[in-house]
């Protein structure tokens, strides 16, 4: 049965983008189309209207999202797209497409097929896309999520993935939502500008219709009311909005309804009583209801009996004929009908369906129902029970909304309830450390941090082993927020947890082990980790214990902690937490030894395996990233730059995030987007250096590309500022030490430029200290070439055999050709500068490349310009940046304007005063102020 009678009116334009994105996938170009507009503006006609004519041979998948009352229905609309593709493809073949990681399709669409124990269920969105993918491969594909305004976080994520995968296959994806519902608060909002700012989708925004269209569209709904003296106020009243003019097109011979509620019920009022019985009775449902479950509310001969009932509605458009069920035409309408129920009709009615759908499977969504129908028919304890099995089932993963959604809820309905904790079989403590986990995984730190404070206020005294993990957790969420204070909690929780205990002392003492493996304290990990490894009972406890050590001992220079990182890989066997932490911290010590083709390999490997065994997108973020970061070093800057682009946003905010977005910064500077990496080192640097407080390699990296922005700027103080933590004791070491010296030692020899000489022996010191890791010549080198102790040829002359990264040589060429430069000798300059600029040509190092061209073309030795003519005063000498200041101090500004025009510190303007004034050889600022007027 059609799902509308009315013809598809003033659309023409909006069907024709639809169309034209529709020939393109079919052509292998598919791409995103997001539907926007408000509530009754023909979203959904325009869709059915765009899969009426979908060439033969065009798989569809359709699925709608929904709310329960208590938050999005988890994997609402991802149920009906697998629905679809089983129903047009049957299970085994979608299965089949699926691959290894077919069972988290489980997850979506119970039932399907049997799932995996032990395996994470929050995968089932990237199989989907990932099966979507597949599937385009073959023949055009056509998916749709509607009613995103109603998506849950496992929707959205979905929606992210599959818009950065239909480019360049078969696919397309249309998705559609409520434009008035999506404020700037809206989780949808995030996802949105997202897609917006990667270009990755077309907006498509449905607009009121106009007076001719909307008269067009009364006349074809009612004809024997076209023309009559009303339509203005039709026109007024409906507002353009198709959904109104069809209802208000019904009485235009009449009063037009007042209010938007009767504008709404204008159909059902006019059913007869036993219709609309039957239609509030739906309405208790939600949108949509199974015929079996509404068979079992009302009692299968009564279902029976209230055949014409049926019918009159279906016939009157308020309900609509689905496969298996039935459905309100629109959902405002049910929203009105519902609102029509009186008391006790509302409580008899959520009642029994709460109670049919208990006795069903019980599923996340189903779960989630149950409880918001328990709800609304005002029985605290069973909605208390019910709120609390859902919260537990949604988990903490792709239903993380939901999760949260529901456990807050059982928060709040915990002190209604006598005897909740026997009505609902856990504890409040309980409840509230499962509700923070929930709140962290939905990246609300503080609120977890909170709630798991709460629960060590109310945890039982006679339970040492439980306060002691809770007080644990309350330390770990707080250093997760960068509170530093967490570390104290963590080494509590493990003093005063019971030795018998194992349950609890091994598991805290792995995460104090990992806390201080990733702070740099290294000792204290390798101790850790040997105390807990002698309570370790299982070989992935084991596996994961010398992942730690391993990481620890070899980032102190002990050649062994490789050899526990092997060891942990036999010890995990097939058990994947275990496995990917290998393949994680592997990789990564890889990337710090300059292995970067062994580092590619095994994150690559890694990822694949996660693929393949379906796991979540956490586990495979992480490796990924190593990939990316291995590519950098290798000189494939082009696939890293693709990546960091398409995944950075999707990861939720952490350290991890942090490190990855530190990543995308300096790879963006490199690749010459100096106003993109400042935008985006300016928005993180309070967040990353407060994060950086905890984990030292997050501070190193934080610290150095930081730092190499603010030379950019030519502020040598920021600079100077940025990297001297790297001499306090404790604080880094090693590969992260490196990394951070050689920045040192570039704005060391900046300020002596200017004039402002910087004691580079503590420097020196603690690259002398860091000799025992493997890049310490390579870094060294740099070190030296920075301060002019050594020639930029010996920088250049690194390679992969050295354990180089792949950007040293043309930013040695480059150098080496600057030095030339200064020294006159051009032949040798125009050499240098222009390897300088092919080699960077050849890793996508853009920052190189126009600093190389600027050079050549500034001294005349570009190939399509001039020789430039040497200047006869002074002013040739001053940077960029000198030039700007210079210019400023010319139209009579101070040191402290100078400092807030350019946003540089005071005390940097007055260094650059000072070397402008040495370099033009003049005794005031007056002086300089005319050299550079009469220049």
């Amino acid at each position: 049965m059609p799902l509308d009678r009315s013809p598809l009116v003033g659309r023409a334009t909006e069907l024709d983008v639809l169309r034209r994105a529709l020939e393109r996938a079919g052509a292998g170009h598919g791409g995103t189309v997001l539907v926007a507009g408000e509530a009754g503006i023909g979203k959904t006609r325009l869709v059915t209207e765009l899969l009426d004519g979908v060439p033969p041979g065009t798989l569809v998948a359709h699925g709608q999202c929904a709310d329960s009352g208590s938050g999005p229905v988890p994997y609402a609309a991802l149920t009906g797209t697998v629905r679809g593709l089983v129903d047009a493809l049957g299970t085994d073949a979608v299965l089949a497409a699926a691959g290894p990681a077919a069972d988290a399709l489980g997850a979506i669409q119970p039932g399907l097929v049997a799932q995996r124990p032990g395996v994470a269920t929050g995968r089932g969105p990237e199989v989907l896309v990932d099966l979507l993918t597949t599937l385009a491969g073959e023949r055009r594909v056509v998916a749709v999520l509607e009613d995103l305004h109603w998506s849950d976080d496992a929707t959205r994520s979905a929606l992210d993935r599959l818009a950065r995968v239909a480019r360049g296959t078969s696919l397309l994806v249309v998705a559609t939502y409520r434009s008035d519902d999506v404020d700037r608060r809206h989780p949808l909002r995030t996802t949105l500008a997202e897609l917006d700012r990667s270009r990755l989708a077309t907006r498509l925004d449905v607009e009121p219709l106009g007076t001719d269209d909307v008269a067009a569209l009364a006349a074809a709904v009612e004809p024997q009311g076209a023309g009559v003296r009303d339509l203005g106020d039709l026109v007024e009243r409906s507002g353009g909005v198709p959904f109104y003019v069809e209802e208000l097109a019904r009485c235009l011979d009449g009063d037009l309804p007042v209010s938007l509620r009767d504008v709404l019920l204008l159909r059902y009022s006019r059913l007869s009583p036993e219709a609309q019985d039957l239609c509030r009775a739906v309405s208790a449902a939600g949108q949509r209801v199974p015929h079996d479950v509404l068979a079992a509310v009302l009692g299968s001969d009564a279902l029976s009996a209230a055949e014409p009932a049926l019918r009159e509605a279906v016939d009157a458009m308020v309900l609509v004929v689905e496969h298996d069920g039935y459905r309100f035409r629109h959902a405002l309408l049910q929203e009105a009908v519902a609102d029509e129920l009186l008391p006790t009709e509302r409580r008899r009615l959520h009642t029994a369906y709460a109670e049919v759908l208990t006795a069903l499977p019980a599923t996340v969504p189903r779960l989630a129902e149950i409880a918001d129908h328990w709800w609304h028919a005002h029985v605290p304890a069973r909605s208390l029970q019910a709120a609390v099995a859902a919260h537990a089932a949604a988990g903490h993963d792709a239903a993380s909304s939901t999760a949260v959604a529901l456990g807050e809820r059982a928060l709040e309905q915990w002190d209604l309830v006598p005897d909740a904790a026997q009505v609902t079989g856990t504890l409040h403590h309980d409840l509230l450390m499962s509700v923070a986990r929930a709140q962290h995984h939905a990246s609300r730190i503080d609120r977890a941090l909170a709630l798991a404070r709460q629960a060590l206020a109310e945890w039982p005294a006679d339970d040492p082993a439980g306060r002691a993990r809770t007080l644990g957790q309350v330390g770990v969420h707080m250093l997760r927020t960068g509170d530093e204070a967490g570390r104290q909690h963590l080494d509590e929780a493990v003093r005063t947890a019971p030795a018998d205990a194992v349950d609890t002392v091994g598991p805290l003492l792995r995460m104090r082990a990992r806390t201080a493996m990733l702070d740099g304290d290294l000792d204290t990990a390798v101790d850790t980790a040997d105390r807990a490894l002698a309570t370790a009972d299982t070989d992935a406890e084991r596996s994961r214990l010398l992942n730690i050590r391993g990481v620890a001992r070899s980032d102190r220079g002990d050649l062994g902690g490789m050899d526990d990182l092997e060891e942990a890989r036999r010890l995990a066997g097939a058990e994947w937490d275990a496995l990917s932490r290998f393949h994680t911290n592997t990789s990564d010590q890889y990337v710090k030894q300059g292995r970067f083709e062994s580092a590619r390999a095994l994150a690559a490997a890694g990822a694949e395996l996660a693929r393949d065994r379906g796991a979540g997108w956490g586990s495979r973020a992480m490796l990924e990233g190593n990939v990316a970061e291995a590519l950098i070093g290798l000189g494939r800057w082009d696939e890293a730059a693709a990546w960091y682009e398409r995944c950075v946003p999707l990861v939720a905010p952490s350290q991890f995030a942090v490190y990855l977005g530190e990543r995308w910064t300096w790879l963006s500077l490199w690749r010459g987007d100096v106003d993109r990496a400042q935008t985006m080192g300016r928005r993180g640097r309070s967040e990353w250096l407060r994060l950086g407080r905890i984990e030292a390699q997050v501070r190193s990296r934080t610290w150095a590309t930081l730092a190499e922005l603010a030379l950019e700027r030519d502020d040598v103080d920021d600079a100077l500022e940025l990297v001297a933590p790297v001499l306090e004791p404790g604080r880094v070491s090693g590969a992260y030490a490196l990394a951070v010296l050689a920045v040192a030692a570039r704005a060391a020899a900046r300020a002596r430029d200017l004039g402002r000489p910087v004691d580079v022996g503590p420097y020196r010191q603690m690259l002398d200290a860091a000799a025992y890791w493997p890049t310490h010549g390579v870094w060294s080198t740099v070190f030296a070439a920075e301060l002019g102790e050594a020639p930029w040829s010996a920088v250049a002359a690194l390679g992969p055999a050295e354990l180089a990264p792949a950007h040293l040589r043309p930013y040695a060429l480059l150098r080496d050709g600057q030095a030339h430069l200064d020294d006159e000798d051009r032949p040798g300059a125009r050499e240098l500068l222009s390897a300088a600029a092919r080699s960077a040509q050849e890793i996508g190092a853009g920052l190189v490349l126009d600093r190389a061209h600027r050079l050549l073309d500034d001294a005349g030795l570009g190939p399509s310009r001039p020789r430039a003519t040497t200047p006869s005063t002074g002013l040739a000498g001053l940077t960029e940046r000198e030039r700007q200041v210079l210019d400023l101090v010319a139209d009579g500004l101070t040191n402290g304007q100078i400092a807030e025009r350019l946003f540089i510190t005071r005390k940097t303007a007055s260094v650059h005063v000072s070397a402008i004034l040495r370099k033009l050889g003049v005794a005031s600022r007056t002086e300089a102020a005319v050299l550079a007027r009469t220049a």
